[in-house]
């Protein structure tokens, strides 16, 4: 069984594809999710319940806000917005998604995943990758999401599961700068001593999640992980 953990960022274009201009990350989310759904592929779809309140916010946004530059930019011009009909069916059809885990299983945040923000939010502000322009560190909920892929990561195993999004950050932090973090540097960070302080053990690169970003993924990486690219 295979274990993914889903990003607001490629959750809202598989219910709403005019939320993005990337068409992509739509057409990506809805072959893994539509074949899920129907049994073709074994995927256990994870959610976070932070990201369930980020999904309903986003698409209440993208019907209300006709103010919103960035929104009616999408849907024709000034006082447009998402259709009315389009939101309703994609409220009810997330709102059914989430139901009794239907296609998503709701992972609740809790102590644990706060705990281990302290092996991931240290090395996210201290990475010069920020220094580009108009790149900023993560936020709070972002961080959160990461720390609960750790956790899964721990229980399942890190050749079994993928952080799926669109953000270009997470991939970046998550899977490819935590684990090249230096030894000074950990133990600066102190991420060795927290590491056995939260039950993860020996500090490993291991430890932190893979990541899978559907907007800039190639086909190859998407068949590693699935086994086989396109889905059934």
């Amino acid at each position: 069984m295979l274990y993914t953990l889903w990003d607001s960022s490629v959750v809202i274009p598989y219910y709403v594809p005019e939320a993005t201009r990337n068409t992509k990350v739509a057409s990506t989310a809805q072959i893994i999710l539509d074949s899920v759904r129907h049994h073709r592929t074994k995927a256990f779809c994870y959610i976070p319940n932070i990201v369930v309140a980020e999904v309903f916010t986003a698409l209440d946004r993208e019907f209300y806000s006709i103010w919103d530059r960035q929104i009616y930019k999408k849907y024709g011009g000034r006082g447009k917005s998402l259709h009315g009909k389009k939101y309703k069916k994609a409220r009810k059809e997330f709102r059914r998604d989430i139901h009794n885990g239907g296609l998503f299983y709701q992972l609740e945040l809790h102590r644990y995943h706060i705990l281990a923000l302290d092996l991931i939010a240290p090395i996210d502000k201290y990475r010069k990758f920020y220094r580009a322009p108009g790149v900023r560190s993560m936020g709070a909920s972002d961080l959160l999401i990461g720390a609960m892929a750790l956790h899964l990561t721990k229980i399942h195993g890190r050749s079994n599961v993928r952080l799926l999004t669109a953000d270009r950050r997470m991939k970046a932090i998550f899977e490819q700068a935590s684990p090249a973090v230096h030894q000074s540097t950990r133990k600066k960070m102190k991420l060795e001593e927290t590491a056995k302080e939260l039950g993860f053990g020996t500090w490993s690169k291991e430890m932190y999640p893979c990541v899978l970003d559907l907007q800039r993924c190639t086909e190859g990486e998407l068949s590693d992980f699935f086994g086989q690219w396109p889905l059934p």
